[in-house]
């Protein structure tokens, strides 16, 4: 199919497509064509999602009929669409295979790209980042970090515009191994449960945040793993802690890596003494070299932090369409003539035993649940919307439960109500320039912003300043009592987990800065209170506490209203033990 579109090497292909078997498909069929696939989040505003289809100059977007892109259509290249009912499942080889195609190994080798993924960037556009076939090899073939083979059963639970489904994909099909899919959209923390005890999984990646709420909640469901992979984010030891003590038979990886070096640069075995303190980001896996250097690209000393530059066979071919941006990022090897490095802005010191320890961003750029956020980037959106005399972006809370904060140099709103609406509207305008995941889920207004002895932004007392005005919210475990009402028992649900003392009945759920990762712990907790089969999709579907708890009345039966004393766990059940997990979750957000 695609080949008689002239699609061949060299070429990219984009692919929004509901089946989940039709996507892997569709993946080994613009490889086989000789082309590089590149997916697409629609979770992104239009905009972006125009811009990144421009940028990663596709020459064709393979969609489904019934896929749910519609109307809205965000690219200008051809589209190839799957009849209704085509799709892998359905027909068994599918549409993409129909005829033999053999591509010239002239044309496609270990430079070639083979995908092309999006990172954020610092004026708010992502950045195209073209991965060749050489480093995907390189990532699951002959690696030293975790062990792949035919024996592993792989769960597929990363979007495929993340590169984290790199390693899951490719783990499995290049390593004879099996992959499963999720049937769902929106697997819920039930869900992977039965996913890893249904499917027999053995290895499982997480990113930090899920990580932490699986550990909180689902712990139990963890045991049948033999290699549980986390990462994305800064790891809790806590949690680690709990992990190895839970989970003995269970290889715990700390997985690190840019976007730009495919997937993992470092990866860390964690070992009993390590939830001691931060955990370490590991050392190089095969194929990879680190350098740690100073600004003038010397050497640093021994035990010194210096900055994190990775090469070897994972490097990027660079930023698509960004030749500038691209001679900054990728730069020569000081050491080794001809070889090139990726600069990734992480500042790492590396322990006596080799490996590499996490001492921050050289910038404003942060990962939160495994994602690159430049805070400049969400700044200057701010500017754009604000009325305001300046914008400060920070990162507040601990490991477990990090959210995003702006603040705003403008006088206090006079009212409650004022707040909220300006929030709202704040929240509104900024879903058109960025991607959910970096609008913030608070602002705070101040007369004056406090400063260093330096006279710099003192980003530490603005959080401070922050854990203290929602304090209120920082509510402790749910209670003890037997009875309440079902809206009362979703609204002390949502407020430990928006860090709100009393969320608004009417309000949507991420208009209040709420985030999937939190919905899923929402879903849990509910399910646990209430006995409930509460669906994730239903809160997606019903994401106001006045609907949500009307959904419920519905399905407990015509006799029970939304405030009607309902019948919930005791504190002294084993569900009363995991809310109390929950509530030390969400306390970590104030």
């Amino acid at each position: 199919m695609l080949r008689r579109q002239g699609i061949g090497a060299g070429s990219h292909v984009g692919f929004v497509l509901a089946d989940r078997i039709a996507q892997i498909v569709a993946m080994l069929g613009i490889l086989r064509a000789g082309a590089a696939y590149v997916p697409f989040d629609l979770g992104n505003p239009r905009p972006t999602l125009s811009g990144m289809a421009a940028d990663s100059e596709i020459a064709a977007m393979l969609v489904d009929a019934d896929g749910g892109v519609g109307s809205d259509r965000f690219w200008e290249a051809a589209t190839i669409t799957l009849p209704p009912g085509g799709n892998p499942s359905a027909t068994g080889v599918g549409p993409f295979l129909v005829e033999p195609v053999l591509v010239d190994p002239a044309t496609v080798g270990p430079d070639s790209p083979a995908y092309v993924m999006f990172t954020s960037g610092s004026t708010g556009r992502p950045k195209p980042v073209v991965v060749p076939h050489r480093g995907v090899v390189r990532l699951v073939v002959g690696a030293d970090y975790a062990s792949f083979g035919p024996d592993e059963v792989f769960l597929q639970l990363a979007p495929l515009a993340f590169d984290a489904s790199t390693f899951e994909i490719w783990g499995a099909l290049l390593n004879g191994g099996r992959l499963v899919l999720p049937t769902m959209a929106q697997p819920s923390l039930d869900d992977i449960a039965g996913l890893i005890q249904g499917a027999g999984v053995t290895t499982l990646w997480l990113t930090a945040g899920l990580f932490h709420l699986m550990i909180d909640t689902r712990l139990e469901a963890l045991r049948p793993l033999r290699q549980l992979l986390a990462g994305g984010d800064v790891l809790s030891p806590a949690h680690v802690g709990r992990a190895m003590r839970a989970l003995p038979g269970c290889r715990l990886i700390n997985g690190y890596g840019p976007t730009e070096n495919t997937t993992f640069t470092c990866c860390h075995t964690i070992r009993p003494g390590d939830e001691a303190g931060p955990i370490p980001i590991g050392t190089p896996i095969a194929g990879t070299e680190i350098r740690l250097l100073d600004p003038e690209l010397m050497a640093v000393p021994p035990g010194t932090v210096g900055e994190l530059y990775a090469g070897g066979q994972g490097v990027a071919l660079g930023y698509l369409g960004l030749p500038e941006l691209t001679a900054t990022r990728f730069v020569a090897d000081p050491m080794n003539p001809g070889a090139r490095l990726y600069r990734t802005g992480d500042m790492v010191r590396q322990r006596p035993d080799g490996a590499l320890e996490f001492h921050g961003r050289q910038d404003g750029q942060v990962k939160l649940d495994g994602k690159r956020v430049e805070l400049s980037a969400i700044e200057a959106a701010l500017r754009e919307v604000a009325a305001a005399r300046d914008v400060v972006v920070t990162v507040a809370g601990e490991p477990a439960g990090r959210r995003i904060v702006a603040h705003l140099l403008q006088p206090e709103e006079s009212t409650e109500a004022s707040g909220r609406e300006r929030d709202d509207a704040l929240r509104s305008a900024l879903r058109g320039l960025l991607p959910a995941y970096m609008v913030p889920s608070a602002f705070l207004s101040h007369a004056s912003f406090p400063l260093t002895v330096n006279g710099k932004i003192d980003r530490v007392a603005l959080n401070a300043a922050f854990a203290s005005r929602n304090g209120q919210g920082t509510a402790g475990p749910a209670p003890a009592t037997t009875t309440g009402s079902l809206e009362t028992v979703v609204a002390e649900v949502w407020g430990r987990a928006l860090g709100i003392s009393d969320p608004p009945r009417d309000r949507n759920f991420f208009d209040l800065g709420g985030t999937s990762l939190q919905l899923m712990a929402i879903h849990a907790e509910l399910r646990i209170r209430l006995r409930s089969d509460l669906d994730m999709t239903d809160l997606f579907a019903r994401p106001t506490i006045a609907a949500l708890a009307a959904h419920l009345s519905k399905k407990a039966g015509p006799s029970q209203d939304q405030s009607a004393p309902v019948e919930v766990l005791a504190a002294r059940d084993r569900g009363a033990r995991q809310r109390d997990a929950f509530a030390r979750l969400r306390r970590t957000r104030a």
